[in-house]
């Protein structure tokens, strides 16, 4: 199982940049845990900086992580208090999914277009 979960990781990044630094490149790119390169889409980029105060974005490390667990199967969570309250902004939710825990805990479905939506800027991590 453990080989599978690295296969499967081999493309998260670790080392994360902030919001601010990635908005201000004329092209934004990270490293993933393999060494391959990719470049992050401006829009999601934008979507994120405008949810977010100049202190956050300097604090927001990206690619926001959603962890998904074989513990829950219906479900995944981002564990950083600060991206969870931009994405909360960003996207509108009001008081729904709220950070509790040390978790923000959100549909597997919502998850997955978050990732769709914010090219690059969101990232699948599988425990």
């Amino acid at each position: 199982m453990e080989w599978e979960f690295r296969k499967m990781n081999a493309g998260v990044v670790t080392r994360r940049r902030s919001l601010a630094t990635l908005l201000a490149e004329a092209e934004p790119r990270l490293a993933t845990r393999d060494g391959e390169t990719f470049m992050l889409e401006r829009a999601g980029l934008e979507r994120l900086g405008a949810a977010a105060s100049e202190e956050e974005r300097r604090a927001l490390l990206l690619p926001i992580t959603l962890h998904f667990t074989a513990d829950a199967e219906n479900e995944a969570y981002v564990a950083d208090e600060i991206a969870a309250a931009v994405l909360r902004r960003a996207e509108g939710w009001g008081p729904s999914y709220a950070y509790r825990d040390g978790r923000m805990w959100l549909p597997l479905s919502l998850a997955m277009e978050l990732i769709r939506r914010y090219g690059g800027a969101v990232q699948a991590l599988y425990l």
